[in-house]
């Protein structure tokens, strides 16, 4: 446990260089409200229930507002390694030959449209949008004002007052899917038995390992449920020499006891079983930072249901699996669920719930104007895969770092902290920091270290491309306005006011692979492009090279008038900070400010800098250092 003794900057934002927490990645500012396409205008008939309604509309516009199609051909040149994953640990290569697909170029594009041209926010589709799960058993004197808060949070949850909220029964499966928690019959309350008795009772005297040593274990009817140990010499041995010890002798000696029950204690009436809603279960499946036991994958704990049955357990005809559990009920309803009683719980409030409202309504914004709404109106835009320049060489196949997924458990990083005391999902004003976006870094060493190559099950060996590597890509658009082209050039802004930006694609970004320079061209349809289409037998593309400058400034004008120039000038300025390719290259000790923080996952060590809850500087000053 880190000394909290000196908590100077614990709590405030001021800390010196080496408290700074850093990341691979930062947040885009948001805008303050979201910028309308002018297919906005016809919202009300795109989003009706009504097919023709929806096709007359869109027509209409495209009738008055879409006159431009061409393409936009893209130069690709990667800048560090990259890796796009297709057959196991090889890059993405049909026909034989290393490609980057449209696809991807395409996801790029979509979401740095989002960022520059202020769009709106949907959960599951701009976002993932769950509960985050946490747990804070306690809160030492000396602890951080954070952790305090933490612990308070935690503990109104599982507790009120002495009595607690928690309480233990078992996790049942049915034929369809369903999960349900079967409560203990009034008046059976779980024993306990203490570790030492145990060991003796049932291991031969073998101790259980003070770490990752969470199970389930059966003997008979009776599911003892194991939390963890300590350290042998603090274990008593007999109840009798427990039961003498004085409340506080209890706490100080620690964890003494394994908690049981019997199936024959549980209430397997379908009248008084809890439901268990699908929102909460994929939440607790979406909690990756769990560690021990997972009640829905676990099979040493799990019984079947006939084994069940044959245990002395009234289980119904359409249960088919029984695992002990201890849960959380509302209103009828299971609203957590674990492992023991003292197991991770969701924040109340979801992540979408940390985006500001103005961005989450209905507003038709430019990328679903663009890209499409596949229900309602087609996609206008078309990317080709990118083709290689010639030969493209591979890096020697290697076990990567972890690719880990984003970590909102984090919250000092991922929402805004704009007072002294650190706000988590289910503080009062929690907002998320905005777009996040992957730092360059050509230094960084993406190759697994030998402790992370044992975690076979987190780990996975990849065939990057290397640095140098050439491509070229095609995005066809058809029907777009003036102002949809501008947003879409943005995003590579043709006027060429960032040519040092470089983008980020395929996997491994937070390791440092995946930069990649693009230099774009567009091109218009002309008259002829529809009436001459063969030129001496030969397919010919009769169009014109344009700087989009026009439409660029069209665009720009738009955002003026819709009173979003303030924070779009914000944004724009952080995307070009976090796309500046010659800033990575040339800054000393840049390496250091994108630095992840990380420590030994084999070993369980943890950069200090999580545990006190430094907080992420902005992109402004990881960028002006």
């Amino acid at each position: 446990m880190p000394n909290y003794s000196n908590n100077r900057g614990r709590n405030s934002f001021s800390a010196r260089d080496d408290e700074k927490a850093t990341a691979a990645y930062n947040f885009v500012s948001l805008p303050d409200k979201i910028l309308p396409s002018e297919l906005d205008d016809y919202r009300q008939d795109l989003l009706s229930d009504d097919e023709e309604r929806i096709h007359r509309a869109f027509c209409s516009f495209l009738q008055k507002k879409g006159k431009l199609s061409g393409h936009i051909d893209l130069d690709m040149e990667t800048l560090t390694p990259l890796f796009i994953g297709g057959n196991g640990e090889q890059p993405f290569s049909p026909a034989g030959r290393v490609i980057l697909p449209g696809s991807t170029i395409r996801g790029m594009v979509k979401s740095l449209l989002k960022i520059v041209s202020c769009g709106s926010w949907h959960g599951d589709e701009d976002i993932n949008d769950r509960h985050v799960y946490f747990r804070c058993l306690m809160a030492p004197s000396k602890a951080p004002l954070w952790m305090k808060d933490l612990h308070k949070l935690y503990s109104n949850r599982m507790t009120t007052g002495k009595q607690k909220n928690t309480k233990m029964g078992i996790l049942a499966k049915d034929t369809h899917g369903n999960y349900f928690v079967y409560p203990l019959l009034p008046n059976r309350t779980p024993q306990r038995i203490l570790i030492r008795e145990y060991e003796e009772n049932f291991r031969g005297g073998a101790s259980i390992p003070i770490r990752n040593s969470s199970t389930i274990e059966w003997h008979e009817d009776q599911a003892y449920i194991i939390t963890g140990s300590q350290k042998r010499e603090k274990l008593i041995n007999t109840q009798a020499a427990y039961d003498r010890l004085s409340g506080d002798e209890k706490k100080k000696k620690g964890k003494q006891m394994i908690r049981y029950f019997s199936l024959k204690n549980v209430d397997w009436s379908i009248k008084h079983r809890f439901p268990v809603p699908d929102a909460v279960v994929n939440d607790y499946v979406e909690d990756t930072n769990r560690r021990g036991v997972n009640l829905l994958e676990n099979k040493d704990g799990r019984l079947s249901a006939d084994r069940a049955t044959a245990l002395g357990a009234n289980v119904s005809e359409d249960i088919v699996s029984v695992i002990p559990c201890g849960y959380l009920a509302e209103n009828g309803e299971i609203t957590a669920f674990g492992h023991g009683l003292s197991f991770r719980i969701p924040y109340q409030n979801g992540i979408m719930d940390a985006v500001p409202a103005a961005l989450k309504k209905d507003t038709i914004d430019f990328a679903a104007a663009i890209f499409g709404n596949k229900e309602r109106w087609a996609s206008r835009v078309f990317f080709e895969d990118a083709e290689p320049e010639g030969n493209i060489e591979k890096l020697a196949t290697a076990t990567a770092h972890p690719l880990l997924q984003p970590n909102p458990t984090s919250y000092q990083l991922y929402l805004k902290q704009d007072g002294n005391k650190l706000k988590h999902w289910d503080a009062n004003g929690a907002k998320i920091r905005g777009y996040k976006m992957y730092w360059h870094d050509k230094t960084s060493d993406w190759k697994a270290t030998p402790n992370e190559e044992k975690l076979t099950n987190v780990v996975r060996r990849i065939t990057p491309i290397k640095r140098g590597s050439k491509f070229q890509a095609k995005i066809r658009f058809q029907n777009l306005s003036e102002l949809e082209l501008g947003a879409l050039l943005m995003v590579f802004d043709l006027a060429g006011n960032r040519q040092a930006a470089a983008y980020k694609i395929g996997q491994g970004k937070g390791l440092g692979l995946g930069s990649v320079k693009i230099k774009s061209k567009l091109y218009l349809d002309t008259p002829e492009t529809y009436t001459t289409l063969f030129t001496d037998g030969i397919l010919s593309e009769n169009n014109v090279h344009d700087s989009g400058k026009t439409y660029l400034d069209a665009f720009e004008k738009y955002v003026n008038e819709q009173g979003l120039s303030r924070c779009w000038q914000q944004t724009m300025r952080e995307v070009a900070e976090m796309l500046d390719w010659n800033h990575a290259e040339k800054t000393a000790g840049w390496a250091e400010r994108v630095k992840s923080m990380s420590g030994d996952v084999q070993n369980d060590t943890v950069d200090e800098r999580f545990r006190t809850r430094a907080i992420l500087p902005t992109v402004d000053e990881v960028y002006k250092g």
